[in-house]
């Protein structure tokens, strides 16, 4: 019975390494350009965005701002930190990013990272 058992987590652990090592094997994060960044400040935002991307980024504080607002009012929470934003020009570059450090396929529309506080969106 004990072989058994050892068997069945040893065929477990190999299978996971295994599954892990396809899932990222091939999918390199290629850069084919250098992003120079600047930021916008709002009351509970920094706004990170690259060149090109002002109106993308003013459009997203504004949007950030409105929804703080009316999530503070409807559940009665207030953010202690700001919160980064970082905003890119199009799903393209939002692929080559180095803040994450996964593969990122085409389907992704945004990630938040709760630990880091932020949170990495394209347009």
């Amino acid at each position: 019975m004990k072989r058994i058992c050892v068997a069945a987590i040893a065929l477990f652990v190999i299978h996971g390494s295994i599954a892990a090592q396809n899932s990222v094997f091939g999918k390199n994060k290629v850069q084919y350009k250098n992003f120079e960044w600047q930021f916008i400040q709002t009351d509970h935002f920094d706004i990170y965005f690259s060149q090109d991307g002002f109106e993308l980024a003013s459009f997203a504080a504004d949007a950030a701002e409105a929804s703080y607002n009316s999530i503070k009012k409807l559940l009665r929470y207030e953010i202690n930190n700001r919160i980064s934003i970082v905003v890119y020009n199009s799903h393209n570059e939002f692929q080559q990013t180095n803040v994450l450090e996964e593969y990122l396929d085409e389907g992704i529309g945004g990630v938040n990272e709760l630990f880091k506080n932020r949170v990495v969106i394209p347009f």
